[in-house]
């Protein structure tokens, strides 16, 4: 029993005996995951065209795409944290309103839909890009997987 309430209490302090420093990756040396950000940056390509064998031209114009709307949400990713910042401060004070968050509310869905709408033209411009034989798999996919493909 002493044994294990020591392996216990030492458990966390062997895990935080090397943590990872200031600019590396706490994933090491491996990709990381589609939830550590946008699409794991610009090099990579949706996951939805994985198996789709593009040719190198359609590669370059799909990532010079990426590369545009990267720069595009990297310029309002200020603003949504200025909203983010602004939701918090009010949750936190006396002035707080249902009327004054709702306001909030508001700019945060205008900002999200606005950013949905830039993926959706991003999607679209990205499956012009594709032959017909291309679309017809990338069809077939989407209706295997019930549109969860994304």
């Amino acid at each position: 029993m002493r044994k294990i309430l020591l392996m216990l209490t030492l458990l966390p302090a062997v895990a935080l005996a090397n943590p990872f420093g200031h600019g590396e990756s706490p994933c090491g040396d491996f990709p990381h995951p589609r939830h550590h950000g946008f699409g794991g940056g610009q090099e990579q390509l949706p996951e939805f065209l994985n198996e789709l064998n593009l040719s190198d031209t359609q590669q370059a114009e799909v990532k010079t795409l990426l590369k545009s709307l990267h720069s595009e949400l990297e310029a309002k990713h200020q603003e949504a944290q200025k909203i983010n910042l602004e939701i918090k401060n009010l949750s936190f004070s006396d002035d707080y309103t249902d009327d004054k968050a709702g306001a909030i509310n508001e700019k945060a869905n205008a900002f999200h839909k606005e950013a949905d709408l830039k993926k959706a033209r991003l999607d679209n411009a990205i499956y012009k890009l594709l032959t017909t034989e291309q679309k017809q798999k990338l069809k077939a996919r989407l209706t295997q997987s019930e549109g969860g493909l994304f």
